[in-house]
């Protein structure tokens, strides 16, 4: 976006997921299990844990009894945003003895969407996590982003070199994953959404928070799953009012032109 223009408040720099803090709706549930992954009792979370640090804390008490955890839920609800706000907790946690770590890998689809493209992908993910995990000492943890994009046969391998090694796992996924006990379940809600939204447009100016709000109000809320999509959705929405805003599109005079995200541009001093 050009500097000219006020920021949009959905661009990725304000919404990916290491610039916001993640939020709990009241009525998301932390699930509490036993070492056997066969368990799939709930226990829901009281009123005082559903704020971030709370959610933490119960977390990683959970994790150190688990062994092997999983933080699971929809593509887009929060839970790569979640390990970044759980993040300083766990190094607390785990690095206190001076002498054990706590590594991140986070594997990421490839652009290209056909079997060889995926393979590969898979193959080299495994590896990742393999290089990740060499010379771990025991009592660190290792946390994978994105373990469903692993082959079963491979991740089985994992969990059992892990094991082996005396490490934690930490993992999100967008399923349940045999051998790894559920730790939480990511859910997106109409307040959540809502709340998320005042967060980014809190310095926004009242064109764009009016343009936002109206496009908000017109939308049935109730069955979305992934907020990311939503704030691509948005920030389109706000870039093409402020390019079409008489405010934003007034003459320059530094020899520039305002050009929008879809590359479209609009001719500005004529001496350019």
């Amino acid at each position: 976006m050009n500097a000219l223009l006020p920021k949009n408040p959905f661009a990725t720099r304000f919404t990916r997921p290491e610039a916001m803090s993640f939020q709990c709706p009241v009525d998301q549930r932390a699930v509490g299990r036993d070492a056997s992954p066969s368990d799939e009792q709930e226990a829901t979370l009281p009123n005082s844990l559903c704020d971030a640090s709370g959610l933490c804390r119960q977390l990683v008490q959970n994790l150190k009894s688990v062994r092997f955890g999983l933080i699971v839920g929809p593509h887009g609800s929060g839970k790569t945003t979640l390990l970044h706000t759980l993040m300083p907790y766990l190094i607390s946690t785990f690095e206190s003895d001076g002498i054990s770590q706590v590594r991140q890998l986070q594997l990421t689809m490839p652009l290209e969407s056909n079997p060889w493209s995926r393979f590969r992908h898979a193959r080299d993910s495994a590896h990742a996590v393999a290089d990740c995990l060499h010379g771990l000492p025991r009592g660190s943890l290792l946390v994978i982003d994105g373990v469903e994009q692993l082959r079963r046969r491979d991740l089985r391998s994992i969990v059992r070199k892990v094991g082996r090694r005396g490490v934690f796992l930490l993992a999100t996924s967008h399923f349940r994953v045999v051998g790894i006990s559920v730790l939480h379940q990511t859910e997106v809600d109409v307040m959540l959404i809502r709340s998320l939204a005042e967060c980014l447009l809190d310095q926004a100016s009242p064109a764009v928070v009016e343009v936002v709000s109206r496009e908000l109000e017109g939308r049935d809320l109730s069955g979305l799953t992934n907020v990311r999509d939503l704030w691509f959705e948005l920030y389109d929405i706000v870039q093409d009012h402020l390019l079409v805003d008489p405010m934003n599109l007034k003459d320059v005079r530094d020899g520039c032109s305002v050009v929008s995200s879809h590359g479209s541009q609009h001719a500005g001093d004529p001496k350019c």
